[in-house]
C-alpha cells in the first residue's frame, strides 16, 4: 500500500468535513421539519416498495439465539476502517466476534454524535447486556458473530443487493433467531 501524500490527506479531510457539515444540515431540517426527509425521498424515487418483511419469532425469547445488527460503525481496532469519503456510502460490513470487548472496539462513522457511544458502548452496540441476559436465562444464547455497518449510505443498491443478504447468510449460518437492530 502506497503512502497518502499530505495533498491527498487535506483533501480528505475536507471531503470528510464537508459530509459531516452536510450530515448535520440534513439532521438539523428533519428535526425541525419531520416530513421534509420523506417528501425529498419519494421526489427522489426512494421510497420503499412492496410489502414490510416482517418474520414472527418461531420459538420463546428464552430458548432463541440472538444477534446485534448495527448501522452504527462500530469495528474492532484491528479491522479496516469503512471509508468514509464514498460519496455514495460505504455498503461493507464488519463482523463483530461475540467475545469482543469494548476496549478493542472504536467508531468507524461521520453522521451521528458519537460522545454518548464513547462513554458507553452499549448505548449502541450492547453486546455486554446480551450476555447478562442469556445468563440470567432471558435468552437462549447469544450469536457467536455481530454485524456492524456504517449508516451513511446515499446509494444503497449495493448494500440491498450484495452485503445485506450475506450478512443475513451468515447469521442464518449462526442460526440465529432474533437479530436486534440498532440504527445509529
Amino acid at each position: 500500500m502506497g503512502k497518502i501524500h499530505s495533498s491527498s490527506k487535506v483533501g480528505l479531510g475536507k471531503r470528510l468535513i464537508f459530509n459531516l457539515a452536510q450530515a448535520k444540515s440534513i439532521n438539523r431540517l428533519a428535526e425541525k421539519y419531520p416530513g421534509l426527509v420523506d417528501r425529498i425521498s419519494v421526489k427522489l424515487g426512494k421510497e420503499w416498495h412492496g410489502e414490510i418483511p416482517w418474520t414472527p419469532l418461531k420459538k420463546p425469547i428464552e430458548e432463541s439465539r440472538v444477534a446485534l445488527v448495527t448501522s452504527g460503525g462500530i469495528i474492532l481496532k484491528s479491522q479496516s476502517p469503512f471509508d468514509l469519503s464514498d460519496p455514495k456510502g460505504d455498503c461493507s460490513y464488519r463482523v463483530i466476534p461475540s467475545d469482543a470487548s469494548p476496549d478493542e472496539t472504536v467508531i468507524s462513522h461521520l453522521f451521528y454524535d458519537h460522545s454518548d457511544v464513547k462513554v458507553d458502548l452499549e448505548v449502541m452496540f450492547p453486546l455486554e447486556t446480551l450476555h447478562r441476559l442469556e445468563q440470567e436465562g432471558k435468552i437462549g444464547s447469544v450469536a457467536p458473530r455481530h454485524i456492524s455497518f456504517q449508516g451513511g449510505i446515499h446509494d444503497p443498491t449495493p448494500l440491498v443487493e450484495q452485503t445485506a443478504p450475506e450478512a443475513v447468510r451468515s447469521l442464518v449460518e449462526d442460526q440465529v433467531d432474533l437479530a436486534i437492530l440498532t440504527p445509529a
